[in-house]
């Protein structure tokens, strides 16, 4: 179901940073795997779908509203920065959630992008060459 925030009134709205490593691989997920993403965290029991703007958060147990990141303020910042955000909080038990949900959502897109789609690794960029007789080429024998 998608998220509509002129039909849903949050419990709770704050700000929040979120760590620049978890936003970074959030963007390059985004970047490499396309928009949006479907994200399940089965320890949390939550689904995150992510896009550029907004992420949100939904129940795997019943599908409800969780919580909401939004207003991402990536301007003028560095790529070693915190970005800040809004944090939207939708149940009442979602504040106990916000704190474990980007770090958790960062590791599963980890995983996603050292694999593709169907589970296969990306061949490597650079390939080790031995010689015929199995010397190895970066010592100079």
């Amino acid at each position: 179901m998608a998220f509509d925030p002129r039909t849903s009134v949050p419990i709770r709205t704050l700000p929040k940073m979120i760590d620049a490593a978890c936003y970074n691989r959030v963007s390059l997920a985004l970047a490499r795997l396309g928009e949006p993403l479907d994200v399940e965290i089965p320890a949390l029991r939550m689904t995150v779908r992510v896009e550029r703007r907004l992420w949100t958060a939904r129940s795997l147990v019943n599908d409800i509203l969780l919580m909401v990141w939004a207003d991402f303020q990536v301007g003028e910042r560095g790529l070693h920065e915190p970005v800040p955000c809004r944090m939207h909080l939708y149940h009442f038990h979602a504040g106990l959630l916000m704190g474990h949900a980007p770090p958790m959502l960062a590791k599963v897109l980890d995983e996603w992008l050292g694999r593709d789609r169907r589970g296969h690794r990306p061949p490597r960029a650079v390939t080790v060459l031995a010689r015929p007789n199995g010397a190895d080429p970066r010592r100079g024998a």
